[in-house]
């Protein structure tokens, strides 16, 4: 024997091993076994739970001569022979393959013999050598050591690789003291017949049964001893092991019961804890190394990756592929062992990639792992081999769900199964049971789902049963009824709600898009979908990735020969979305091309509310590019299109035609001077807003009105739209209509002298507009907020701010504020001093051009004053004249205006011969 064996008697099951004297013994009686033979026992019993190699066994044995690897395993068969070896679920010696042989059984070393290094472990008892990373467990193995002392008999429930077994292991460890290191762990995994359950446990207990009742016998054993049985792996004798449970709770009341399964054994006394899988960092958190090993997850990814590459220290750079990795497997232990081992050969980033292919993620191996955890597919094969017919139908058809569910989506999709949908709510609780499926109940209604591992599995199974493509287009059929279903439902619902109801499909949705986009998919489905998922990805701000569905959904559509009614509705839909997308990020010409395409199909469908929509498009898109007139125009043929009192076709649309087009006339003629006008469509819109009861329309509203109540001065109009916008926002979640309502109040407090504060609140309305991404938004308020700084002193960050927003409006097409841009220019040159008066005159000249080519008098009037002001300061009062003049001119009449009182003012002064005016 090696240094390390000790001399000792052992005993394992009803088998007892005596080194001193040299024999093995059954019952008392001696057991014919050849020497080599037991010196492999001897050397393979003494170190049990190692792994060792053949050529040390050979080594050992055979010192004297040479031999071949086929004498060791003729002598392993004879010692296999001896102990029964794989009867009755018994396990003494498993053969690892391309590494040797370990002894498996549990070894118990005889009274009054010498101590084995085994006893030498803490709290072993008959525990199998089984340690493993207890990371992110301490919590849960507490709470099952003080459940288990509560009610005696604990059942922990998981899938397959979630870490039942270890836990299970390190509770035994950590109550054996409580029973006298009397905690006896029996493996039920190699056993394939039920009636040998019974002889495992008693194996481990270190009886031999002979009654023909061995449960009777079990019980009469242990009825007097306080012990704790953990019963391992019970799922696929679950029948047996129940009836096992439940007796020796029953009769045997110092015996205590630790049981693993994929499902529950439901008997008297059994109290459940379920298993789950460690937190790992979810996506949009910080992925530091720092902050993502704050995770169990990416801790116990680690630990294994060193583990197999000698070292791995994680850095900054690695950690977010780490996150990523750990989020793919679901927290799973055994799948993040196994990815980690793969990682520590092929690296970090080739491990992430790979594992985006579900073939790749069920390969994941282990050699020396036990059979049914080897790999991922073996773990899942372990569970699908134990479903009923209909649990295997139901668990593969869905597949294609990614994410959550609800139980209507899944009898949607299943499908065809039997009468009714009895037998398809069967087979999810069952699926459920199993640990197939995970469940939050406390969801209304439930919602189910398939861990990404398990997903991928019954993927190939759904390819291997020929049923791929028909399924698939049942989950499409699926989600877009329910998006198609649901629009006026979530419309009128506050925006955190609507976002929340979204996010809750969105991978559905994601995945319903790929499959009918793809080679295999189907454009009448592709199209529905592109088109029902419109608002969607608006409202979660998505509509960057929705855009190329679109595009390709609409290119569909134009391809066909002959378009139905249905498909041109379909198509608008969709260009309707490409053009709210367009204008959002001020690509204005790509937005008057979708608007103009809009068009086109509207006069296809001849729907009076389909043109009026496609006007309002244009109207806007026009209004944006700075053309007033042509918008004008737009809006009012929109009108002419929706007869008042009719009912446009609006659920077809992303917002109400009529109100956009009362909004876009209020708007058209503001940028016009025709204030009375604006103020009158504004009133219609909100009527019309009001009627819809829906209010994101009615912050729309408030949104165009309160322009023109600030432009009047009508300060207790615009405290109350203010108020109104800033309750609405909130009160419904609609964020980028809160950002606006703290701009106007900026906007409202330069105006009336409070730049401090009215700064603050650009400043504020800034930040949150680009958080949101709402470019378009944000430089409504760019003219006032540079104005404020100016008039802080902050010239040079006023001049950068307005650069750079006059650069974006001219590349990007939206050419609305330029007006307003320039004349802020001029104002800012000139405050700074008299040298910088050429600048400001170029600026201000510049502002009065672009406000005639886009016919908006009223900003023409504003530029007008200034520069005769200006001009003023330099004893040009002529020049001056001339200019104020021209714009009074071009002002519509009978209207009247602080900005045409102020033009007034300033042309008696110059007519009086008065010089000394302020402008800023």
């Amino acid at each position: 024997m090696d240094g390390d064996s000790v001399q000792r008697d052992l005993k394992f099951g009803p088998f007892e091993l005596s080194v001193s004297e040299r024999v093995l013994r059954r019952d008392g009686e001696a057991l014919p076994l050849g020497s080599r033979a037991l010196d492999l026992l001897i050397h393979l019993s003494g170190r049990p739970g190692e792994v060792i190699s053949k050529q040390e066994l050979i080594d050992h044995v055979w010192s004297d001569v040479t031999v071949e690897e086929g004498s060791l395993r003729v002598h392993v068969a004879a010692i296999r022979k001896a102990l029964g070896d794989g009867q009755f679920g018994n396990r003494y010696i498993a053969n690892i393959k391309g590494r040797g042989y370990s002894f498996v059984g549990t070894v118990v070393p005889l009274a009054g013999n010498t101590e084995s290094r085994n006893d030498k472990i803490p709290h072993q008892g008959s525990l199998p050598m089984r340690l493993s990373d207890l990371i992110g467990r301490e919590g849960m193995i507490r709470k099952v050591s003080d459940k288990l002392r509560d009610e005696r008999f604990v059942t922990l429930l998981g899938p397959g690789g979630i870490g039942k077994t270890t836990i299970a292991l390190a509770v035994g460890r950590a109550v054996a003291e409580e029973f006298g290191r009397k905690v006896h762990f029996v493996d039920l995994e190699s056993l394939t017949d039920p009636r040998h359950v019974a002889g495992a446990v008693a194996t481990s207990l270190g009886l031999s049964l002979k009654s023909t009742n061995p449960f009777l016998e079990l019980v009469d054993f242990v009825r007097s001893r306080k012990l704790l049985v953990i019963l391992d792996c019970c799922e696929h004798v679950i029948e047996t092991v129940a009836l096992l449970a439940e007796q020796l709770y029953q009769e045997a009341e110092q015996v205590y019961l630790l049981t693993t399964s994929r499902e529950l054994l439901k008997v008297e006394g059994e109290h459940c804890c379920r298993i789950c899988p460690l937190d790992f960092p979810p996506e949009g958190s910080e992925q530091t190394a720092h902050a993502v090993l704050r995770y169990p997850a990416v801790q116990l990814f680690v630990r294994r990756a060193a583990a197999r590459a000698g070292s791995f220290v994680l850095s900054d750079q690695e950690a977010p592929f780490v996150a990523e990795i750990c989020r793919k497997l679901d927290g799973m232990p055994l799948a993040i062992e196994l990815a980690a081992g793969q990682a520590a050969v092929l690296g970090l980033q080739n491990t992430a990639s790979r594992l985006v292919s579900r073939l790749e993620l069920l390969k994941l191996s282990h050699r020396t792992a036990v059979p049914r955890h080897r790999t991922l597919r073996a773990t899942l094969d372990w569970s699908y081999d134990l479903l009923s017919g209909a649990e295997r139908i139901v668990f593969r058809r869905i597949a294609p769900f990614v994410g959550h569910f609800s139980l209507d989506g899944a009898q949607y999709v299943a499908g065809e199964l039997g009468e009714g949908t009895g037998e398809i709510i069967d087979a999810i609780a069952g699926l459920v049971e199993k640990s197939l499926i995970t469940t939050r109940i406390d969801e209304a209604p439930a919602q189910y789902r398939l861990l990404e591992t398990t997903r991928a599995y019954v993927l190939e199974k759904l390819e291997e049963h020929g049923e791929f493509d028909r399924i698939s287009l049942r989950h499409a059929e699926y989600v877009v009824q329910q998006l198609e279903s649901q629009k006026e439902m979530l419309s009128a619902r506050p925006r955190n709600e609507r976002v929340a109801a979204y996010s809750w499909q969105l991978s559905n949705v994601r995945s319903a898009l790929h499959w009918s986009f793809g080679s295999r998919g189907n454009d009448e489905i592709a199209t529905r979908l592109a088109a029902a998922s419109t608002r969607l990805f608006m409202e979660l701000a998505l509509l960057t990735e929705w855009q190329a569905w679109a595009e390709e959904a609409i290119a569909r559509l134009e391809n066909q020969r002959e378009s139905s009614r249905r498909d041109l509705v379909r198509e608008l839909m969709l260009l309707s979305g490409l053009y709210s997308f367009s204008s959002w990020t001020t690509d204005i010409h790509r937005a008057l091309d979708v608007a103009a395409r809009s068009q086109k199909v509207a006069l296809k469908t001849q729907n009076p509310g389909d043109l009026a929509y496609a006007e309002s498009m244009l109207g806007f898109a026009n209004h944006l590019a700075g053309k007033h007139l042509d918008a004008q125009r737009h809006f009012e043929a929109g009108l002419r299109y929706a007869v008042p009192g009719s009912r446009l076709r609006a659920r077809h649309h992303l917002y109400d035609p009529l109100s956009d087009l009362h909004v876009g006339m209020a708007r058209a003629l503001l940028y016009r001077g025709v204030l009375d006008q604006s103020l009158e469509y504004a009133g219609l819109a909100i009527e019309e807003a009001e009627k819809s009861d829906h209010p994101a329309t009615l912050c729309r509203i408030l949104i165009v009105i309160l322009p023109v109540y600030l432009t009047l001065n009508d300060w207790q109009s615009s405290e109350q739209c203010i108020a109104q916008l800033t309750d609405l926002s909130a009160v419904h979640g609609l964020m980028p209509y809160q950002a606006i309502a703290v701009g106007m109040r900026g906007r409202l407090l330069l105006l009336q002298n409070n730049v401090r504060d009215g700064v603050a609140l650009l400043k504020r309305a800034s930040a949150q507009f680009e958080a949101e991404g709402g470019e378009m938004l944000n430089m409504d308020f760019v003219a006032d907020l540079a104005a404020g700084l100016a008039v802080s002193g902050q010239h040079e960050e006023a001049l950068t701010l307005v650069g750079n927003a006059i650069a974006a409006q001219e590349r990007g097409g939206k050419l609305l504020n330029v007006p307003a841009l320039m004349r802020v220019k001029g104002l800012i040159l000139a405050s700074i001093s008299a040298e910088h008066y050429p600048g400001a005159e170029i600026s201000l000249l510049s502002a009065i051009d672009w406000a005639k080519l886009q016919s908006a008098v009223l900003f023409e009037l504003k530029a007008a004053t200034d520069l005769a002001e200006l001009l003023l300061k330099q004893r040009r009062g002529s020049e001056a004249h001339k200019h104020l003049c021209a714009a009074l001119d071009r002002m519509p009449a009978r209207i009247v205006s602080p900005d045409h009182e102020r033009a007034l003012k300033t042309l008696s002064r110059l007519e009086s011969g008065t010089e000394s005016i302020g402008f800023l």
